[in-house]
């Protein structure tokens, strides 16, 4: 996709997910301001501080109060980048290192996948992640392609003697999305529900997106390119006017930049506020582009924050005995066939090691791999072989389609079952693999409930 085009895509987001008058009321039903006065700017001499985030450690500040050393800007410098901002040396997923993790449920991947929406355009990001937060701060990732922040942020102005004069604090939600078969991921950003007390004036308040590259191991690639639409507010009174005003970013690269078989692109990537021209950073992730033949589309992007769990359920008609053995495996291991002294089945989420998807066109090892799990699977089912196997298979886990599985060694566990449900779980299996853009080698967990 071209930037004319990544820039007319911009425009039409902007115009089909705010109505601008239904959002603005809503927001005055609901406590945000769609507008509001230049304030009660005066003759005083005021410089802007830092920003910084607000939360019970962190409280707005007083009139009055002396303003902290670190709020007081001596440089550039950018704040809150709580996975760093170098350029990216790891391309295992972030999750773990922050404890986060996004659900996939089984049931929602019949052939096709669960349904994804085309593009941002088809729901409502700001509402739709205040309501994913029930209206609190923090970060979510919905899925590996939605993920949303909401920051509570204040900076003061202070006078000559250091001492805080005016306070502005607002509520910034940042709505980020990859879109399904594009190497692209949007952000929507709004800053809103402000409020102010004592000095205040207007000033430059724009947002904008930064972007770093990836570079480890001989394989690299450069930064994303970034869009910031033209239309985005430019000025802190812009924000307060309208309470429905959304800055738009795009992130993209063209696959003839990616690495590897797979053409693979990481980039961390964020939003800078500059009020005052004193920069900010927030809403830090990181994502990945892919054009991997053999996953859904022939390009896509996902957001590597949260690490993938799959998560199936004892009670599903569709599944439910495949869970009920990975379940023993996981609690029970030493009930499991083969029996091995001190046995430990990896994969369970909360746990290490996690499971590693086994692409068997890969190369010659990974086929070799998925033969090995076959023939070791096979073996250890051939001892337990009920006599009237009509209707039953043997089913393996870890899955024969990782790394992890049975070729791996003894912590593992075999059980014939209902040859439907088992067979129902391995295809939908499948569908995950592809729909959720699981790569070869890709880390991935498993959650029963």
């Amino acid at each position: 996709m071209s930037k004319t085009e990544l820039e007319d895509k911009l425009r039409r987001i902007r115009r089909t997910t705010f109505f601008v008058v239904t959002l603005s009321l809503f927001m005055v039903m609901t406590g945000q301001p769609s507008a509001g006065a230049l304030g009660n700017e005066t003759d005083i001499e005021a410089t802007p501080t830092k920003a910084h985030v607000v939360d019970e450690d962190h409280p707005v500040l007083k009139i009055g109060d002396t303003v902290p050393a670190d709020l007081i800007p001596q440089s550039r410098a950018f704040q809150n980048s709580e996975l760093g901002w170098d350029t990216l040396t790891d391309r295992a997923p972030t999750g773990r290192s922050v404890g986060a993790t996004y659900e996939a449920q089984l049931d929602d991947y019949v052939d096709g996948g669960p349904a994804r929406s085309e593009s941002s355009t088809e729901w409502d990001p700001i509402n739709d992640c205040r309501g994913a937060l029930n209206g609190s701060t923090g970060r979510l990732q919905l899925d590996r392609f939605t993920t949303c922040f909401v920051t509570k942020q204040a900076f003061y102005w202070r006078d000559g003697s250091g001492k805080v004069v005016g306070t502005t604090s607002y509520v910034q939600t940042t709505a980020g999305k990859t879109p399904p078969d594009r190497r692209e991921a949007f952000y929507e950003v709004n800053l809103g529900y402000f409020e102010i007390d004592g000095y205040y004036r207007d000033m430059p308040f724009p947002v904008v997106g930064d972007t770093k590259g990836f570079n480890s191991g001989g394989q690299s690639n450069p930064p994303c390119d970034i869009i910031n639409s033209s239309n985005n507010p430019k000025t802190l009174q812009d924000w307060r006017t309208n309470g429905a005003a959304v800055a738009s970013i795009a992130f993209y690269q063209d696959k003839s930049l990616g690495f590897g078989r797979d053409f693979e692109s990481h980039c961390s990537i964020s939003t800078v506020t500059a009020p005052g021209a004193i920069d900010y950073r927030d809403a830090v992730t990181y994502v990945r582009f892919d054009s991997a033949s053999y996953l859904e589309g022939s390009s896509g992007g996902v957001f590597m924050w949260a690490d993938p769990v799959m998560t199936y359920s004892t009670a599903s008609p569709n599944h439910g005995e495949v869970a009920w053995h990975i379940l023993t495996a996981f609690r029970n291991p030493k009930v499991t066939t083969p029996y091995v002294v001190d046995k430990k089945v990896p994969g369970e989420v909360g746990s290490w090691p996690p499971l590693t998807r086994l692409f068997e066109d890969w190369d010659s090892a990974a086929s070799a791999q998925r033969q090995k799990n076959i023939t070791a699977k096979n073996r250890a089912c051939s001892f337990i072989r009920p006599a009237e196997a009509t209707g039953l298979d043997c089913d393996e886990f870890p899955f024969g389609s990782t790394w992890e599985g049975p070729a791996g060694g003894g912590d593992y566990s075999v059980r014939y079952l209902n040859s439907s449900q088992n067979r129902s779980a391995g295809g939908t299996l499948g569908v995950w693999y592809r729909m959720d853009r699981i790569l070869h080698r890709d880390q991935f967990w498993v959650r029963i409930r």
